[in-house]
């Protein structure tokens, strides 16, 4: 897809082949998670979960509360990997809408979760943020929200060895996966600060020497890779406090698991909501080359809701609320990506006084 000078919009030059075999390749991609998706609401009944939605009643705007403090707490880690200078430059609000905007992009598009970033530092860069700390701290948040992640995911592990009776298996289980979470965050964290965007740039430089547009990027490349020495090394505090932020979001989502199952009249216990939350994580990951795990995240979510005794229509219907909550977010990222768009280039096209 091109994309307009500012980054955040596609301009309107045709498509070229390579670009079309994408948006078909995304397309059958889309199509393929849909057929998941259809496969896992028939299997349960469509009555069966109408009845579960139904069951909310009133209280079905509840179902979106959760994830307005979930993104909180993810912006408010995201200003972390921010200078003090630069976040007092930057209103939160703002801030808050990059991140969903960022996210929207994450869900909607087979690109690993990554295809997002560029936007958030788009984003924040158009807010007032120089170019290579916005991006920096992108790549700083977005190291945090991983390693967080990996946590939530280990914490699930044992609590699901104790819902099956083998705590001894489930720590020693435990055990192994901290250690090797352990080396990978150093060695995440390590890369970084051995000037990992200069070596990508480098890279570009040998696959196209001739580009001027590459040759330019050298310099903003060394400015982010000094912002992301000097935070590992200058702030390993604000770092760390990123990661509980993130971490403390993962949390929530338990809560939100908790709270839908508690509306759709199928209550469980909080150390199921757990499991389910956790070890749901890389079930979505294992999709990547389905925009937003379509389908994927349907069906094994609901295999594992089987495995801890959870009928299918209540099981169907948890998967299918947190896609329409994750459905209702992606539009306003996207609404608000289009907004700023426009607002960038009302300047450019107001004709001279």
């Amino acid at each position: 897809m091109h994309e307009s000078p500012d980054g955040l919009a596609p301009d309107t030059q045709p498509a070229s082949p390579p670009d079309r075999a994408r948006r078909v390749r995304a397309l059958a991609l889309l199509a393929l998670g849909g057929l998941l998706l259809l496969l896992v609401v028939s299997y349960a009944g469509v009555g069966p979960v109408l009845e579960r939605v139904r069951a909310m009643g009133w209280a079905a705007p509840f179902l979106f509360v959760p994830y307005l403090i979930i993104n909180t707490l993810d912006t408010m880690a995201w200003r972390r990997a921010l200078s003090p200078e630069a976040a007092a430059r930057v209103p939160f609000m703002a801030q808050y809408f990059a991140r969903i905007a960022g996210e929207a992009v994450n869900s909607v598009t087979p690109t690993a979760a990554v295809g997002g970033e560029p936007v958030k530092a788009q984003l924040l860069h158009a807010a007032g943020v120089p170019g290579p700390e916005a991006v920096a701290s992108v790549v700083i948040a977005k190291t945090a929200l991983t390693l967080s992640q990996i946590a939530f995911i280990l914490v699930g592990v044992p609590f699901l060895a104790v819902r099956f009776g083998r705590p001894i298996l489930g720590a020693a289980i435990f055990a192994v996966l901290v250690t090797m979470a352990f080396l990978f965050a150093r060695f995440l964290v390590g890369v970084q600060r051995r000037g990992l965007v200069h070596s990508a740039w480098r890279r570009l430089v040998r696959w196209f020497p001739r580009s001027r547009r590459v040759a330019r990027l050298g310099e903003r490349a060394a400015a982010i890779d000094e912002r992301l020495g000097d935070f590992y090394r200058i702030e390993q505090r604000a770092f760390r406090t990123a990661t509980l932020w993130h971490f403390m979001a993962w949390l929530l989502g338990v809560v939100e698991v908790w709270i839908i199952m508690q509306l759709i009249g199928s209550p469980i216990p909080w150390a199921d909501a757990l499991v389910l939350e956790s070890l749901g994580q890389p079930i979505r990951a294992a999709a990547l080359v389905i925009p937003g795990g379509l389908g994927v995240q349907e069906m094994g979510g609901t295999a594992l809701c089987h495995l801890l005794g959870i009928p299918d229509a209540p099981a169907v219907t948890l998967w299918l609320l947190k896609r329409a909550r994750e459905l209702f977010y992606d539009v306003v990222g996207i609404v608000y990506i289009a907004q700023q768009t426009a607002l960038r280039r009302a300047p450019a096209m107001e004709p001279p006084a």
